[in-house]
């Protein structure tokens, strides 16, 4: 498949905001909320709240540009999931466990004949930290990457749309009281048909938005502007019932937005440290938020609980610590393999 470099820009630019929301994620739940601070970080969070579907989206265009169409021919199921375990379930897998003995020192957990099925558990339902959900739900979406391809190959792509918003929009309705609910794949199975379908069609996709980027910039700002605010009204005054279906129209536009701006940006990516960050992302995903943990534990063990503090001090050593390490990484993995 042809290397395109705004998909790599993409990579990098949901990477970076998905850090973000975790940084901002412990102010939100302390600050005052009628504070000026807690309006700061909670509108910057809500705006990058798009990363998992942007993921998810960019995931199922990928695979469509590479196995969908008889021009993309020679999809093999078993050599496709031998992939998908190597590159994505056992790093998920390995980072469980790297979670699990990193956090006992901080009493988070405890190390005991029973570990090994907690860890085992954690694994299944992706629940140890927040964002290891993700994978459970992708990994779902490549189990049944059989059935996308025979979809998207045979039927409508605007029929398959509407027809996975419907789906999508029912569960989000109806499986509210599941626990469980946002880590099952219907609760984003419109993002990954769209990806199909416009993987199957991306020069049109990539034509339809230079033609309409005034049009599509506009909505965006709409949009981004009632998510951002009405979810703010939404945790200080009351509750906006249809603040659901407003994120879902942000989300589209978002991921329409920074496809836009990977097209017009995407000769950055061949810069040393977004160059790393794209061959490094789902590492950096997997193992970002170890350092916010130790961050707010140090901060807490020096007496320093100022929000303020707290929040740049997570900031810098998340971004800083991790890009770095995983920086060194990436070096040492290059000169291996030359």
């Amino acid at each position: 498949m042809e290397k395109r470099k705004e998909i790599d820009f993409i990579n990098v630019l949901l990477c970076l905001l998905v850090m973000l929301i975790h940084i901002l994620s412990y102010s939100i739940s302390t600050l005052d909320k009628t504070s000026v601070w807690y309006a700061a970080v909670l509108m910057p969070s809500r705006l990058a709240s798009f990363v998992v579907q942007g993921f998810i989206f960019i995931s199922a265009l990928k695979y469509s540009m590479r196995y969908c169409g008889k021009q993309n021919s020679g999809f093999k199921y078993p050599s496709f999931m031998k992939s998908r375990v190597k590159t994505v379930i056992a790093p998920y897998i390995l980072w469980n466990i790297i979670f699990y003995l990193a956090l006992i020192p901080l009493g988070y957990f405890i190390l005991s004949t029973g570990s090994i099925k907690a860890i085992c558990t954690y694994i299944v339902k992706g629940d140890m930290i927040s964002h290891f959900y993700f994978v459970v739900v992708i990994v779902q979406f490549y189990l049944l990457m059989p059935l996308w391809l025979k979809l998207t190959d045979n039927f409508n792509g605007m029929m398959l749309c509407v027809i996975s918003m419907c789906i999508m929009v029912l569960f989000g309705r109806y499986a509210s009281g599941f626990r469980y609910n946002d880590r099952i794949f219907l609760k984003y199975i419109f993002y990954w048909i769209w990806g199909c379908t416009a993987g199957r069609n991306y020069e049109r996709f990539i034509h339809m938005l230079d033609k309409n980027k005034g049009k599509l910039l506009i909505t965006f700002l709409i949009f981004a502007f009632a998510d951002s605010f009405g979810l703010y009204i939404n945790n200080t005054v009351g509750i906006i019932p249809v603040m659901e279906y407003i994120h879902i129209a942000y989300c589209i536009f978002a991921i329409m937005l920074v496809f836009m701006l990977g097209i017009k940006f995407s000769g950055i990516v061949d810069k040393t440290v977004l160059s790393f960050v794209n061959r490094q992302s789902y590492n950096i995903y997997l193992s970002h938020c170890l350092m916010l943990y130790y961050c707010n534990y140090l901060l807490n063990y020096f007496g320093i609980y100022s929000a303020k503090a707290m929040l740049l001090a997570r900031f810098v050593l998340c971004y800083a610590v991790t890009l770095i390490f995983w920086s060194i990484y990436d070096v040492v993995k290059r000169k291996i393999s030359c």
